[in-house]
């Protein structure tokens, strides 16, 4: 499911406004957050500089038929003043990392 508040601009859009380094704090902030963060509380992040500024909010944690453990996440991005909120699923892979479904 996906929301969008502001001016319409697709997440590949988004995506593609973003440089390296930014596509990199934002996927350190999710394995952060999805790490060390209790359900229902937000991690803020920011790159000031770039006008870009996340938040990540997991919302509950469960096992997957694969025994993993998984979480739901609401993750918004906000560039300038186009925003987009992803809800998705996120499962701890073998090596620790969190990888999103789908």
């Amino acid at each position: 499911m996906v929301a969008s508040k502001g001016p319409q601009l697709d997440l590949d859009d988004l995506k593609a406004r973003l440089d390296r380094s930014d596509r990199q704090a934002a996927v350190q902030a999710l394995q952060l957050a999805l790490t060390e963060l209790g359900d229902g509380v937000t991690l803020v992040w920011q790159r000031p500089d770039r006008g870009l500024v996340g938040r990540i909010k997991p919302v509950s944690a469960f096992r997957d038929d694969k025994g993993r453990v998984c979480r739901h996440v609401v993750y918004s991005l906000a560039l300038g003043s186009y925003q987009r909120q992803i809800e998705g699923v996120a499962c701890r892979q073998p090596d620790g990392i969190w990888s999103l479904a789908g």
